[in-house]
């Protein structure tokens, strides 16, 4: 098991585990609708589409990016709402890569307008 020390350090040798930012907290764009939460720290977001088939392709189209990044959100689903909360399991925090994450989210959410 990973230490925080462990990943969170300033050298890094050639196959180890990434390197994470130390500049903590982590925060989301302040114009952002994404909030930060504890326990563990993470960022959330509701959505919500009343229309039924934007709602499924908004949710097909944040699988497929799941699979494509590799990196997954929590997703809390029922019509017309959609819950999403990310966070790096391995740190039981938020680091950059969530960060990008709501971003692509909020971006793909705005083509489903």
């Amino acid at each position: 098991m990973w230490k925080l020390s462990d990943l969170i350090s300033d050298d890094e040798e050639p196959g180890t585990m990434p390197v994470y930012s130390k500049e903590l907290p982590i925060s989301v764009h302040p114009e952002s609708l994404w909030s930060r939460q504890e326990n563990p720290i993470r960022f959330v977001r509701v959505f919500k589409l009343k229309d039924e088939g934007k709602y499924n392709s908004f949710v097909m189209d944040i699988l497929e990016y799941h699979a494509e990044c590799g990196h997954h959100g929590r997703l809390t689903m029922q019509f017309p709402k959609l819950k999403i909360e990310v966070w790096t399991h391995t740190l039981m925090d938020v680091t950059e890569i969530d960060v990008e994450y709501t971003k692509k989210v909020s971006e793909i959410f705005e083509d489903h307008q």
